[in-house]
């Protein structure tokens, strides 16, 4: 072989040993990709964008959804009719909302009616916050004030009618109970002068009170006890085509929810934070303290009979209770504890 012959050969070579290396990166670097690329996409809308979600977050922020498969896009649906009207209309596959919101569009018979599968809290987590100080709260105390209410028929105003007429207090009656403003503007209204004590969930209570516009007198969720509240749902037919998604999911939120039941407030606000960027660490240290006093948040995902039976009481009493559904027509308890099993 010719010395000139020679360096060719080595030459090609090295030039195939090159593309071939180079074929390799492209396929090693695919593949890097391909993890976030094979995990299943999961549409979840929210009523709302509130610490009282804090379990949620805490599954996001630990990537404890990554870790079953999933990748969930989260978005603010900005009202509980919002939220179930995107699930109805394949806009999302998963919503977290009151769980009154599966008893009303059940009634109505759908073809693909909704379930609840898993429940995030366990009580309400709104505060009543007075104009004036009220530093031996009592609800007597409340008789012939103006009470600036949550939206008619959702569980917020279940909750406080029923904690009201338990203290003796017929709304619209023995006190002006105010319905005439949305969810997003009654912190506003309050501190602009509308109503006497307002009906609020956080930030907002504590916000007002660390500013000083307004005083936090009462817990909602202290005076209620254990309900079905707010709570994740789909549709029937999700179930029977992706119930291994929402086993998965429901995973991950207890996951989230052992955190939180564990964790210190200093833990659970490094988890959280970025979520609420807007809201300084003081105030948020304070929600989660008041949060974790009040024992709003569920210990696992289950949503049991006795809960869900509770709330259909509080419904009925408010006025608001169409048709009294069965449990197993608004609840499918086999996804939770098919998630809880596997947890072990």
């Amino acid at each position: 072989m010719s010395h000139v012959k020679g360096k060719r050969m080595l030459h090609d070579g090295l030039r195939y040993g090159i593309a071939w290396m180079a074929l390799l990166l492209v396929f090693a670097l695919s593949g890097c990709g391909s993890g976030q690329d094979s995990l299943k996409k999961v549409r979840l809308q929210e009523v709302t964008h509130s610490i009282f979600y804090a379990p949620q977050y805490v599954a996001l922020s630990k990537g404890y959804f990554k870790d079953e498969g999933l990748d969930v896009e989260l978005v603010d649906g900005k009202g509980g009719d919002k939220v179930t009207t995107a699930l109805l209309s394949g806009e999302a596959d998963i919503i977290l909302v009151g769980a009154e919101m599966a008893v009303f569009v059940n009634a109505q018979d759908p073809v693909d009616p909704i379930r609840v599968f898993a429940r995030l809290t366990q009580r309400d987590g709104s505060f009543l916050v007075s104009r004036e100080p009220m530093p031996n709260f009592n609800w007597e105390d409340l008789r012939g004030k103006a009470y600036l209410a949550q939206r008619k028929g959702g569980m917020p105003d279940t909750i406080a009618q029923y904690v009201l007429r338990k203290h003796g207090l017929e709304p619209g009656k023995d006190i002006e109970y105010l319905q005439h403003i949305d969810y997003a503007n009654l912190a506003p209204a309050f501190v602009s002068g509308t109503g006497d004590i307002v009906q609020l969930f956080e930030p907002f209570a504590s916000q007002i009170e660390l500013e000083g516009k307004g005083y936090v007198v009462a817990s909602l969720g202290a005076e209620s006890g254990k309900v079905l509240y707010t709570s994740y749902m789909t549709r029937e037919s999700t179930i029977q085509k992706d119930r291994d998604m929402l086993v998965a999911f429901t995973r991950a939120i207890a996951k989230g929810q052992d955190f939180v039941q564990k964790a210190s407030t200093e833990e659970i606000y490094e988890a959280i934070k970025d979520q609420f960027p807007e809201i300084e660490k003081r105030v948020l240290l304070t929600i989660i303290d008041r949060l974790k006093e009040q024992d709003v948040w569920g210990h696992d995902p289950t949503a049991p009979q006795e809960d869900y039976l509770t709330s259909l009481k509080l419904i009925e009493e408010a006025g608001h209770l169409e048709k009294k559904l069965p449990y197993d027509q608004v609840v499918d308890p086999t996804i939770a504890t098919d998630a809880m099993k596997r947890l072990k």
